[in-house]
């Protein structure tokens, strides 16, 4: 039988290899063009294409998520304001849209690329991705209003566990995977500590800060409905006007005291803050860390974080500084935004210029790509 003689394939004609795409080869100013007309959750899909268009998106749209480093969630002053960024490192405020579903719901917490939106009118919590855009109702939380959400991890992963904390100082538990009802837990120890002010995953288990300042180790059995409860820290004497924020950092506990000084006579006030890290559990030991080597440290009501500022190199970060945000109605400044050197012992304020609502908590939300 005579052999066939094959038609060159269409795509060897044209100089391309089959199986592979000459998209990563579009000229610069060409996908410019196009990037441009996208909404920036669009473009941030784009980044995550090749490397070339990754550098072309960062170049041209360096305002779009993911960021630069840790950004502050506004709620735009005025009735109906929207949410939006405030840079660091740009000291502007950037505008971004949210899916209308949750856009009013007001930020109890985040992590990664997820936000959780209390939506106080009809006591519900909504998960949402600011990437995909995507969202995840949670069963109504037993304690409202939620002043605050943590997740064990993304709610996409295997297992995951939230925390609601409500603003009458009381804790409760959720794993999907276990069951599908919250369970409130540390009842009577919140009482014994005035409510608890805040809390963090660590360790594999809830760690929660009462209002005395001790802290609170809590390793829950959703399956069984209990919570073995074990002393982190034992309460402090009550010494000027202290604020306590729990971070996890890198399998560390972090415990953050900020303490404000009032001088009504000159019209002033100071601040001094310290970062005091769990030492030994048995022995309930904690150390102060004079300071954070290549570490950042921010903290809020709503979200801590600890992120290393060598990834944000273009970010003006400092190390061994803590950045603080939060709404202090009855201090001078109603939105106490500041960086505070634990080297130098100085705080320095952060202008927002570009207006804000001061009656909604800011919180930080931390890289996510």
């Amino acid at each position: 039988m005579a052999s066939q003689r094959r038609r060159p394939c269409i795509q060897h004609q044209r100089g391309c290899v089959v199986g592979q795409s000459a998209w990563p080869d579009l000229p610069p100013e060409l996908l410019e063009r196009i990037v441009a007309v996208l909404v920036p959750l669009d473009r941030v899909a784009v980044r995550l294409v090749c490397a070339s268009w990754r550098a072309c998106v960062r170049e041209s749209f360096s305002s779009d998520l993911p960021f630069e480093a840790p950004r502050l969630l506004l709620r735009r002053p005025g009735a109906g304001g929207g949410l939006a960024f405030f840079s660091l490192h740009h000291r502007k405020v950037l505008p971004f849209a949210l899916p209308a579903s949750v856009s009013t719901g007001r930020c109890c917490g985040h992590i990664g690329g997820w936000l959780a939106m209390a939506l106080d009118a009809d006591r519900s919590v909504v998960l949402c991705n600011l990437i995909s855009g995507q969202s995840i109702a949670v069963p109504p939380p037993p304690v409202f209003p939620v002043s605050k959400l943590i997740l064990s991890g993304p709610p996409t992963s295997p297992g995951w566990v939230a925390a609601v904390l409500g603003r009458a100082g009381t804790i409760a538990l959720l794993q999907p995977a276990v069951s599908g009802s919250w369970m409130t837990i540390g009842v009577d120890e919140g009482v014994q500590h005035g409510g608890f002010r805040d809390m963090a995953f660590w360790s594999g288990r809830l760690c929660a800060l009462g209002y005395d300042g001790a802290v609170l180790a809590f390793r829950g059995d959703l399956r069984a409905r209990a919570a073995a409860v074990s002393l982190l820290r034992e309460a402090e004497q009550p010494g000027g006007c202290w604020r306590l924020y729990l971070a996890e950092s890198d399998g560390e506990l972090l415990l953050v005291r900020k303490l404000y000084m009032v001088w009504l006579h000159r019209d002033a006030v100071d601040v001094q803050v310290e970062v005091l890290v769990l030492q030994s559990a048995g022995e309930r030991k904690w150390g102060v860390m004079e300071e954070t080597p290549g570490r950042a440290v921010f903290v809020g009501s709503v979200a801590s974080a600890v992120v290393a500022v060598g990834l944000y190199p273009a970010a003006g970060l400092r190390e061994s500084c803590v950045y603080l945000a939060r709404r202090e109605v009855e201090m001078l400044a109603p939105h106490a935004i500041c960086e505070y050197s634990l080297a130098d012992e100085e705080m320095r304020g952060v202008p927002i210029a570009g207006g804000h609502s001061v009656d909604v908590e800011p919180v930080w939300i931390t890289p996510v790509v």
